[in-house]
């Protein structure tokens, strides 16, 4: 892992066109830098991660890879116990490759957006990636708040002040659908806000089903039921594999107008 140091975030801070209109954003003098909150609208997605950090799975505070591999490990045997007795959506052909992913290859493919087949992709150890996704909502007094799915709690809403509290030192990017109106953004936020106490399920395959969520399923189905486009391309919600946050980081649909470098110096 590389070591992290002021020079090397600030080498790494890349500006990226905010809209048609060609505006910047400007660098701000925070350590870690943020993006400013007078460019969120609703609807807007963030990405947020402690530069050069070891990120759980399981989002849990000071969890190593030792301990994450097991909480995965521990829900991926209960998945698949509770698969032999009631449908899961996946075929005898998906069921047999999750039974056969291991946590290493899970982080690789989930976090890092890697693939199978690539040379060295699971050769390096627990991921240092981005793991999560949160979704924008201003409220009629024009404060920003956040709606995500996080492990343990659910759907949840709050403040974006206390949001940023609860992830001290970490960088965050905005994005935004692009050639999108502000009002059909809007929905995205006011469609993610149903789902507020619903609870997390990460091993829910079928990213239309809101019976539970993980962070990424949130805004695809957000963005799937208030627009009806699939994020990704596909439209056929039942998956194979989780669709991950960096794969909606990277997607041709999303505009990165504050992008603190390349997922964030691994």
């Amino acid at each position: 892992m590389r070591a992290f140091s002021r020079r090397s975030f600030a080498s790494g801070l890349l500006l990226t066109a905010l809209g048609s209109e060609g505006v910047r954003s400007q660098i701000i003098q925070q350590s870690p830098p943020l993006p400013r909150t007078e460019l969120f609208n609703s609807g807007d997605f963030l990405w947020p991660k402690k530069p050069g950090e070891f990120v759980p799975y399981s989002q849990q505070a000071n969890a190593g890879p030792e301990h994450d591999a097991a909480i995965w490990q521990k829900e991926k045997q209960q998945f698949l116990e509770q698969a032999a007795t009631e449908s899961s959506g996946l075929s005898a052909s998906q069921l047999a490759q999750i039974k056969d992913l291991d946590y290493r290859e899970f982080l690789a493919r989930y976090e890092a957006d890697q693939r199978p087949g690539t040379p060295g992709v699971y050769s390096s150890g627990g991921g240092v990636y981005v793991g999560h996704v949160a979704i924008v909502n201003i409220t009629s007094d024009r404060k920003p708040e956040v709606v995500e799915a996080i492990w343990g709690a659910g759907v949840v809403r709050h403040s974006y002040e206390s949001w940023l509290a609860g992830r001290q030192g970490e960088v965050v990017w905005l994005g935004r659908l692009r050639d999108r109106s502000a009002e059909d953004r809007a929905r995205i936020s006011t469609e993610a806000a149903k789902y507020v106490g619903r609870p997390y399920n990460f091993w829910n395959f079928n990213l239309n089903d809101d019976s539970g969520f993980y962070c990424s399923k949130l805004a695809w189905l957000s963005v799937f039921r208030s627009l009806g486009f699939a994020l990704d391309g596909d439209p056929n919600p039942q998956r194979g594999f989780w669709f991950s946050p960096k794969q909606m980081l990277y997607l041709p649909v999303v505009d990165r107008l504050y992008d603190p470098g390349p997922y964030a110096y691994r």
